[in-house]
């Protein structure tokens, strides 16, 4: 690689971390994707060892990473790296620096999908339904690790309408703080259609849902609501000190727990556990990227492949077969629901 010198590939097994002294590294997603983290002591290659500790996501290395020959760098044993996660600047490098490729895989995906066209509008609705419904599904395994919903969730998601709809759809994975949070100090209420943040705007702090529900809103249009205890945003805006991505509000009273960046350390002090699930979800956000990036390149070599033949003949195929798939999964939910009785899925039947 001349003067490049690589630190793991694609697919390779994560058996260590690398401390970077000083100079860049170079993440390589596909030949077209890539992305660069330069600074001076920097933890690398951190997303896939705490995907496998802490999420219990089996993950070889997402990216092929490589540094230029006048960078500084060491390997840290994963034992090491593991223990290191419980003092605080470790942890907050760690947690900036995978913040940092959550924040430029996010650019990526932004300039990707300009390159994507929709086909008409009843094709992104298809899609994006699929899509929203296999998520659901995703969602309740997590709680209840159920067999029959994993096998409902591996029979659909290799789909290339769930591949379609995950290009399109916009809602990031949420962070959640699994452990109880007891930082009663740092309680915060909001009143009914308060604004609690806005798009646009710097953020230095992170906040914790405690209770009520939250609106979330970009460009003015309204794009998930949250109401789980534990939901965590503001995380990449208090950590990189970039702008908000989103407005949100109070539906209704809204009791949450604000940290600011200054009072990073007196939390990390009284519940590490908190940090440990923040970069834990950064870390997912990671993964997901990357994957919604295969997704997309995988659709756009599709749309090269398409525009040999009759646009208007090839886009009624499409949804045709986009629908079929969509009426197989409903219809596949609806005798699992009937058999498991499985009336935690009532609600999103009755929406079929």
């Amino acid at each position: 690689m001349g003067d490049f010198i690589q630190l793991f590939s694609a697919q390779s097994k994560p058996d260590e971390a690398f401390f970077l002294e000083k100079g860049e590294v170079y993440f390589f997603i596909s030949e077209g994707d890539k992305y660069a983290i330069k600074g001076k002591n920097l933890i690398i290659g951190s997303t896939e060892i705490l995907l496998n500790r802490f999420l219990e996501i089996g993950s070889n290395r997402l990216e092929t990473a490589v540094t230029n020959k006048n960078s500084i760098i060491k390997r840290l044993p994963i034992d090491k790296f593991l223990s290191s996660l419980y003092s605080y600047s470790f942890i907050l490098n760690v947690s900036m620096v995978i913040a940092k490729q959550v924040f430029l895989s996010n650019q990526i995906i932004d300039r990707n999908l300009k390159g994507m066209k929709s086909g008409d509008d009843r094709v992104k609705e298809i899609a994006l339904e699929y899509y929203r419904i296999i998520l659901r599904l995703k969602k309740e395994y997590d709680k209840r690790r159920l067999p029959w919903l994993k096998d409902i969730i591996t029979t659909y998601e290799t789909s290339l309408t769930f591949k379609r709809g995950e290009a399109f759809g916009r809602a990031s994975e949420q962070s959640r703080i699994n452990s109880e949070v007891a930082l009663s100090d740092k309680l915060i209420e909001f009143p009914k259609d308060s604004i609690i943040c806005e798009e646009e705007t710097v953020g230095e702090e992170m906040y914790i849902l405690q209770s009520g529900t939250i609106d979330v809103y970009i460009k003015g249009n309204k794009v998930v609501s949250l109401n789980e205890t534990g939901s965590v945003f503001g995380e990449m805006a208090l950590l990189l000190g970039t702008k908000r991505t989103a407005t949100l509000k109070a539906r209704s009273n809204v009791v949450l727990t604000r940290i600011a960046k200054k009072d990073l350390r007196e939390v990390a002090e009284k519940q590490c556990d908190i940090l440990i699930d923040v970069v834990s979800s950064l870390a997912k956000k990671h993964y997901l990227n990357v994957q919604k990036i295969s997704s997309i390149n995988q659709l756009l070599v599709e749309q090269e492949i398409d525009r040999e033949f009759k646009e208007q003949e090839k886009q009624k195929i499409n949804t045709q077969r986009m629908y079929s798939e969509l009426l197989s999964l409903k219809n596949t939910i609806e005798e699992a629901c009937e058999s498991h009785d499985a009336d935690f899925l009532s609600d999103m039947v009755d929406q079929f």
